[in-house]
């Protein structure tokens, strides 16, 4: 089993102000406890998540999640050539997807992953996803 964490649950565990924050909370709880099993996200979530929380917060807040991330158990699955082009077709082919959401769908897709921690509504809009949030 195996869980993907989306850029919304890293941006409000790291921001106390957000809406989200004491949910994002709660999740990374259950997630470290193992419920979901294996912990992974992406190389274009990484950059959106640092992206979001600089542009909100500052450079060193950035800079620590930047490091929890990279030093924890998760995984930061590299979005390779394959996974870029079924992107592309997924971006081409949803309306309301960032392309960086469409990464996330195409390797749910071909890693098999059902489960993502989002608080984007659109992943709920999708029947073969059990959206954690």
């Amino acid at each position: 089993m195996v869980i993907i964490i989306d850029a919304s649950v890293f941006v409000a565990y790291a921001n106390k102000d957000d809406i989200h924050n004491k949910r994002a909370q709660e999740i990374t709880r259950l997630i470290i406890a193992g419920r979901y099993g294996r912990v992974l996200t992406t190389d274009y979530i990484f950059d959106e998540t640092i992206s979001v929380v600089l542009r909100k917060s500052n450079k060193i807040n950035a800079v620590e999640l930047g490091n929890y991330i990279l030093n924890s158990e998760i995984h930061v699955a590299k979005i390779d050539s394959s996974i870029f082009e079924e992107s592309w077709n997924l971006f081409k082919k949803f309306e309301n997807f960032s392309f960086t959401d469409c990464t996330t769908l195409a390797i749910m897709k071909t890693l098999g992953i059902k489960d993502i921690a989002t608080f984007d509504k659109e992943f709920r809009k999708l029947e073969w996803i059990n959206v954690v949030g």
